[in-house]
């Protein structure tokens, strides 16, 4: 993808949560279900970072690659982690190694998103969560 501005940064970052889980219906997380916790995670992470982007962009204008960078990665670690999600809940013939491992850089992803989504400087804290549905 050849990225030139921040415009196409926040353009990158809405289609990684659109494509991670449709943010139109998107069901609450259920207690205990780690797989849509991190999903639900990652679409808001993506979500905030692609309006800050836009916001960054109307601001300051196309921004050079240094500023672009810590966005595309948490748009490449949405994209990457969401992969091995599907990786481990389709499995016909479960390797139990294998599916642990996936596990062990899906969590190392989450904690990457988490790093970039507080660098970038998404959602404040008092602003409520994206609805659902």
């Amino acid at each position: 993808m050849n990225v030139e501005s921040m415009d196409d940064v926040a353009d990158c970052l809405l289609s990684v949560a659109w494509n991670i889980f449709p943010l139109m219906g998107k069901p609450p997380a259920s207690p205990g279900n780690r797989t849509e916790e991190i999903r639900t995670l990652l679409v808001d992470a993506c979500h905030d970072a692609g309006m800050r982007a836009r916001e960054w962009a109307a601001e300051h204008g196309a921004g050079t690659e240094d500023d672009r960078v810590p966005y595309l990665r948490l748009a490449e670690v949405g994209t990457d982690a969401n992969l091995f999600l599907g990786m481990v809940s389709g499995t016909l013939l479960a390797d139990q190694e294998r599916v642990r491992r996936r596990w062990a850089e899906i969590e190392a992803l989450v904690n990457e998103a988490g790093e970039l989504a507080g660098r970038i400087r998404g959602r404040p804290r008092d602003r409520p969560p994206l609805p659902a549905g």
